[in-house]
């Protein structure tokens, strides 16, 4: 390359050291506003990266909060005994605290509303079977239809009914005895119930179905205030859980006609079956299952399942329903949904059959 050329004088100016040390040093301004630049460049580079990043979209450890297990009913009732027993150890299977919300009224209609519209995650409705099976048919689907506006995640027990009278009250000693008492008296006998659908008065509506009687339906807000009301001789009779009941038959406050299972409990080895008691085809036994609002998210929902379950198949949990005249009763996953479809068919045509409506 030649001296004379132009492009040499550049390169040789820059590795003078003359030249370094007589240039016009930059300002701080500039260097700021230089890196700043920079920085810039590299944030924009960097962005979606980070926006990848599965450590920045890392969802909340659940539970971030308690779960809200709403029970439909008055406290002290079956319904909500069983219910927390499932709290108690669906806590423990999630490491954290479930809490029992009663939200009594409208035969369940408004805790089961409540519960539909909640879909943080961390909310559960502990559901009757004939909540979910007749509600729709006796209230129509304007409030609440469980099969419509709730995904099931776990049936957790099941329950039959006994039917009990206050012998200070109502002198009987047999169904039979109570069905001639209701065919000389039309109209006259009362029975207690937790409103038109319940389990009370679906097996009441069968008794009188089966013994060719009528007898007046007087709803009360769940098992506690209904007992309550034939201990107190204020109704003649009601079919109660066997849960609430047992203490009170072993008491002789009240006195236990018959079961409504095909077999006898164990807690009451020495009352009859309704069907030993001569009404044949009378088997009825309620179960309990959880529900959550089909808005739940899908991660939630699933671990929401999975820990009901697992509750729900609990030794330790099982153990406490059996000493209280309940029986565990987990339908695999793969069934669940098959169940509670069959089972709305069946006591929506039984409601039909037997003329159970809502006045």
């Amino acid at each position: 390359m030649s001296l004379r050329s132009g492009k040499f004088w550049p390169r040789l100016l820059a590795c003078s050291p003359s030249w370094s040390m007589h240039r016009r040093p930059r300002s701080r301004s500039a260097s700021i506003e230089e890196t700043t630049m920079i920085t810039r460049r590299l944030a924009l580079g960097l962005g979606p990266a980070l926006l990848a990043s599965p450590a920045l979209h890392a969802q909340p450890a659940w539970p971030s909060k308690p779960v809200r297990v709403i029970v439909p009913f008055a406290p002290g009732g079956p319904t909500d005994l069983i219910a927390r027993l499932m709290a108690e150890r669906l806590g423990q299977e999630i490491g954290g605290t479930a809490i029992v919300e009663n939200r009594p009224g409208a035969n369940g209609n408004i805790g089961s509303a409540a519960a539909a519209n909640e879909a943080d995650g961390h909310t559960v409705l502990f559901s009757t079977g004939t909540m979910y099976t007749l509600n729709p048919t006796l209230y129509g689907t304007s409030q609440v239809d469980l099969s419509r506006d709730c995904v099931g995640l776990a049936t957790v027990a099941a329950l039959p009914n006994v039917l009990v009278v206050n012998p200070k009250k109502l002198d009987v000693t047999s169904v039979q005895q109570l069905i001639e008492r209701g065919r000389k008296a039309p109209g006259e006998l009362t029975y207690a119930s937790f409103g038109v659908g319940s389990s009370p008065h679906v097996t009441a509506t069968l008794l009188q179905q089966l013994g060719k009687f009528e007898a007046i339906n007087v709803p009360y807000g769940g098992s506690a205030p209904a007992l309550n009301a034939v201990l107190a001789g204020d109704v003649d009779f009601l079919f109660d859980n066997v849960t609430t009941s047992t203490p009170q038959i072993q008491a002789g406050a009240v006195r236990a006609l018959g079961v409504t299972s095909s077999f006898r409990t164990s807690g009451l080895p020495d009352v009859p079956t309704l069907q030993e008691a001569g009404l044949t085809g009378f088997e009825f036994s309620g179960w309990f299952a959880v529900f959550a609002s089909k808005k739940t998210p899908a991660e939630p929902l699933a671990k929401l399942r999975a820990a009901m379950v697992a509750a729900a198949s609990s030794s330790e949990y099982g153990a406490k329903l059996r000493d209280r005249g309940a029986e565990p009763f987990v339908t695999p996953d793969a069934e669940l949904e098959t169940f509670l479809a069959r089972e709305k068919d069946r006591w929506a045509n039984l409601a039909q059959e037997a003329g159970i409506r809502r006045d």
